[in-house]
């Protein structure tokens, strides 16, 4: 059998042993280059979400300088790096406890902290 994707030989070496228990179609690169893009979408749209811009300085960057800040650390249930893989639903539920900030005026309020 082959990679959908890729057309790769599946064997064990190819594919992660969840993948061969599930009778995957996909290898270990191609499935591992499907989620990359999965979260990278799940950041966009999240950033979207918030504002597109930093709530402090507001401006305006590539997502990969965006991080999501919980205003109140009390209420913090994950770090929002782990909500990526989550149903958008939950995700806005965790993400409007949170403020979009560029990357230095996130280490900013920590250094305030």
């Amino acid at each position: 059998m082959e990679c959908k994707i890729c057309s790769v030989e599946l064997t064990e070496d190819t594919q992660y042993p969840s993948q061969i228990r599930l009778n995957s179609k996909v290898c270990k690169s191609c499935k591992s280059n499907e989620l990359k893009e999965k979260r990278r979408q799940a950041k966009f749209r999240a950033i979207e979400y918030k504002g597109g811009k930093c709530e402090n300085c507001g401006g305006e960057f590539h997502p990969a300088i965006f991080d999501f800040h919980h205003v109140n650390p009390e209420e913090k249930d994950v770090d929002p790096w782990i909500i990526k893989d989550w149903a958008w639903d939950r995700q806005k539920v965790e993400l409007d406890k949170c403020v979009l900030l560029c990357s230095n005026c996130h280490r900013l309020e920590h250094y305030k902290d």
